[in-house]
């Protein structure tokens, strides 16, 4: 028996198109159903007086779009600050619009406490049932202007550093903050002391601010399927070869492809296997499917060997290669950052290969024939040894009238109804072997039937014998 271990591997390489056209964020957005995921706003706006005016009514308008696009299961911490700042948190809900509500009428305060504002919107991401996907959204038109009581006098200093190390301490899975000016000479970088990876965006008058809200919360969705597919993407495709042994000859196995992602559709193409053949496809795997690929594998175990019972066993690597890529591509590297696996899990063992190559059919049928051959020897050898009766005995006893009693079969029974004679006995025909003709009758009777008064004797051809004191002569030419 030959045994060659080997684990069968495969190797899923990635990128090229796909057979299925391409999604686009929103399509793959709304099969992820990231509008069922909670995502946390923290939006803090700036309410003192150079805010004043149109330029505020504008921003209002601009927030109630912006919020009217947001999921109905996100939060929303809207803070309004001055020289005060206060954090209300809501649900975005079925009405968004009245998100908006909480701000004041106007503008009207006489300061701008960046810090105060800060510490309002981190507190907010603090609480308890804060979803673990958050975004910091900061918009003010003028510098940090605290008033005589704040806790952030400066831009530096002791508070400043506490709130930053309050801000790291936040457990969250992502976390984006934005300030965007909406002037060319404001405190907006200071999101940065607390978010060390805020962006801040290029300063925009207040007119084009809801094109500036959009990269907020496209990156919150993004963020949302990002949570959703980031450990997913990273299992490999696995394949699992039959675990029953593959025969002689051409067989064709079914090859199960799981797809082990639950939101990510897979195609897999120029599929081929090492010493066997298999259609290149394209395979679709949809999310967490798995499919069978017919393999067709051709395998020699052989020649036949005198041994009944021969059974040749052979355990070989078997490696499935494809390309693997998905319609959500684009999606998934260009606005995600996320990459497929690039190799697939191997099936844990090997494929194994068996075939009966012993002779066991030659031997049965061998062993009938010697069989028949032997009944037949058996049965001529004893036709020989006991040859057809032929001719015709007479037999005499005492004064009595002769009786002539033809000979037939292979064996007379002597009676009173065959011979007239009283008693019993039997005639048979002997050869001396197999290969002798002389043949000669053998005799045996007994007058009253008893075995004590039975006697025998062999006649041979045209004799006469005497058995218990009664003659039989055989002609043996009488027909």
């Amino acid at each position: 028996m030959m045994l060659i271990r080997a684990a069968v591997a495969a190797t899923l390489l990635a990128a090229t198109p796909a057979q299925a056209p391409p999604a686009g964020p929103d399509e793959v957005y709304a099969a992820l159903g990231v509008d069922r995921v909670a995502s946390d706003y923290v939006v803090m706006v700036d309410v003192s007086g150079s805010m004043r005016g149109a330029r505020y009514q504008q921003l209002r308008r601009s927030l109630t779009g912006f919020f009217a696009a947001l999921a109905p299961e996100d939060r929303v911490t809207l803070v309004p600050f001055d020289e005060r700042a206060k954090a209300v948190t809501r649900q975005v809900g079925r009405e968004p619009g009245q998100l908006a509500a909480g701000l004041p009428r106007d503008a009207v305060g006489a300061y701008t406490d960046i810090g105060a504002a800060l510490e309002a919107g981190v507190t907010a991401l603090a609480r308890p049932d804060a979803p673990p996907l958050a975004t910091v959204v900061l918009l003010t038109d003028g510098r940090h202007d605290p008033g005589p009581r704040s806790a952030y006098p400066l831009t530096q200093g002791h508070n400043w550093n506490q709130l930053a190390d309050r801000a790291a301490k936040l457990n969250k899975v992502s976390l984006r903050a934005y300030a965007i000016p909406l002037s060319g000479a404001t405190g907006a970088t200071l999101l940065r002391k607390v978010f060390p990876g805020a962006s801040v965006l290029a300063p925009t008058s207040v007119d084009r601010l809801t094109a500036q809200l959009a990269r907020p919360k496209a990156e919150a969705r993004a963020a949302k399927a990002r949570s959703l597919l980031a450990a997913e993407v990273t299992e490999p495709v696995r394949v699992t070869w039959p675990a029953e042994p593959i025969g002689a000859g051409r067989t064709t196995v079914d090859v199960r492809v799981e797809n082990p992602m639950p939101h990510v559709p897979l195609v897999l193409t120029d599929l081929a296997v090492t010493g066997a053949e298999v259609a290149p496809g394209p395979v679709e795997l949809p999310p967490g499917a798995t499919v069978t690929v017919p393999v067709t594998v051709d395998w020699d175990p052989g020649p036949r060997s005198l041994a009944p019972l021969k059974t040749v066993t052979e355990q070989r690597d078997l490696q499935l290669t494809a390309r693997v890529d998905s319609p959500w591509s684009a999606v998934l590297t260009g606005d995600l950052g996320l990459t497929l696996a690039g190799a697939p899990a191997a099936a844990p063992g090997t494929a194994e290969f068996s075939a009966q190559r012993g002779s066991l059919w030659w031997w049965v049928t061998t062993a009938v024939l010697l069989a028949a051959l032997t009944v037949v020897l058996v049965r001529w050898r004893r036709g020989r040894l006991s040859p057809p009766l032929t001719g015709a005995v007479t037999i005499r006893r005492g004064g009595a009238e002769q009786r002539v009693l033809p000979l037939s079969g292979r064996r007379v029974v002597l009676s009173a109804d065959a011979t007239g004679l009283p008693g019993s006995g039997e005639i048979t025909a002997a050869r001396s072997g197999v290969g002798s003709s002389d043949v000669r009758l053998m005799i045996s009777y007994s007058p009253d039937g008893s075995a004590g008064s039975r006697g025998s004797a062999a006649c041979p051809p045209g004799g006469t014998v005497s058995v218990a004191g009664t003659s039989f002569s055989w002609d043996h030419h009488n027909r």
